[in-house]
């Protein structure tokens, strides 16, 4: 994995300032939340956190977020639920989804999130600087998209 550079790491430690909203974390399990929460505020962000799909839009009536981190395997609503019906709303169609998950998707499930979610990343002890460089790789695009003379 490759290490991210100076470039890219000021980036994501300099976005939380320059666009809107914060990211919002949805994952079942507290210690993965935690620690993704964690690796966020460490770079700047401020994070919100629900614990399933139900919660997650519950918050989203109150902010839209700048991105969202979600988990697949949620009890009451799950994470392809979510991504259903996050993307029937318009106001909320171009906020970027980074799956994080340690399911081992079908041919059929990752049909199901085509289009709909900017990239699968697998649960593991590696995760930090992929979802890092992931995350970044988004935050910039969506300041290009706000503020095309920022980028």
């Amino acid at each position: 994995m490759r290490k991210l550079t100076q470039r890219k790491r000021r980036l994501i430690v300099e976005t939380p300032c320059l666009i809107r909203g914060r990211p919002l974390v949805v994952d079942v399990e507290a210690d993965s939340r935690d620690m993704l929460r964690r690796l966020l505020e460490g770079d700047g962000w401020s994070v919100t956190t629900a614990a399933n799909g139900r919660l997650a839009m519950e918050k989203l009536s109150e902010s839209k977020p700048a991105l969202i981190l979600l988990d697949l395997m949620m009890p009451e609503m799950d994470g392809f639920q979510f991504v259903e019906e996050l993307r029937k709303r318009p106001e909320l169609r171009d906020i970027a989804v980074i799956v994080i998950t340690a399911k081992d998707l079908t041919p059929e499930e990752r049909l199901r999130l085509d289009g709909h979610v900017e990239i699968v990343l697998q649960k593991g002890a590696d995760q930090s600087e992929e979802l890092l460089r992931e995350t970044g790789r988004l935050v910039a695009s969506r300041i290009r998209k706000q503020a095309p003379n920022l980028a």
